[in-house]
């Protein structure tokens, strides 16, 4: 697929109390979960992080922040200018139950009008496991310099396809798009491994 995988590792993570990029899953670091799915896809994945020696091992490019202190948004402004592709799969690197079926399908929603394709799970879209094109960069600096750091805030530039929730379920809904925040979360997505298996 002529596109590349984008994951933000660069999050202080301070609610999970530790890199929970690193935390486990059946002895699976949620990176290497995540990682796994998107080579399965992409030529190419890029790790944003601002402690790129800790991602050395997984055999993959890692850049910072180039506008530092912006939370998930300046990583993905990294991310896409350092990206080769036109068309990006952005994720969070804590989204254990992501898979390839579902990746493939949200790039190749990327009609030639759509600056992105974002995913609406619960009623609210899901921005860190979308699709953006490099033409949203100049969107993203804008906001960014603007002191607006929310992910969605450069929207309104852009024209968005949104894909509904009810297309989402073959490839298992709302559960493919559960992220952890939380030590509590983390032992929710173990119950639901066990579930799977």
């Amino acid at each position: 697929m002529d596109a590349a995988g984008i994951i933000l590792a660069g999050g202080k993570s301070s609610r999970f109390k530790g890199n929970k990029a690193f935390a486990k899953i059946s002895s699976q670091r949620l990176i290497e979960r995540v990682i796994h799915v998107l080579k399965a896809v992409f030529p190419k994945i890029i790790i944003v992080t601002n402690t790129p020696e800790e991602y050395q091992m997984f055999n993959a490019e890692t850049v910072i922040d180039i506008i530092p202190g912006r939370g998930p948004l300046g990583g993905m402004h990294a991310g896409l200018i350092a990206s080769p592709f036109e068309l990006n799969l952005v994720t969070a690197c804590d989204m254990p139950f992501i898979n390839k079926e579902l990746v493939k399908y949200l790039v190749a929603q990327a009609g030639a009008d759509n600056d992105a394709v974002v995913p609406v799970i619960g009623g609210y879209p899901e921005p860190l496991a979308a699709v953006y094109r490099r033409s949203c960069i100049k969107y993203i600096e804008k906001v960014l310099l603007a002191d607006q750091f929310q992910v969605k805030s450069f929207y309104k530039y852009i024209n968005v396809k949104y894909i509904p929730e009810e297309e989402l379920l073959g490839f298992g809904g709302e559960k493919a798009f559960f992220n952890i925040n939380t030590r509590d979360d983390l032992k929710n997505a173990l119950k639901m491994e066990k579930e799977i298996k």
